[in-house]
């Protein structure tokens, strides 16, 4: 990437309501970061028992 490339495309967000809506709402395609609590949660649950 540019500075110049990323200059206008936060512009644009900046500039566009709707655009930078949809993109502060996005979805992470990779999970909410709370994996390892949840597996360290399962195992501790699992060699407790």
């Amino acid at each position: 990437l540019s500075k110049e490339k990323i200059f206008r495309e936060t512009c644009k967000l900046l500039d566009n309501r709707t655009m930078y809506n949809r993109m502060a709402k996005s979805v992470n395609p990779y999970g909410d970061g709370k994996a390892s609590k949840r597996i360290v949660n399962a195992l501790l649950y699992y060699f407790k028992k």
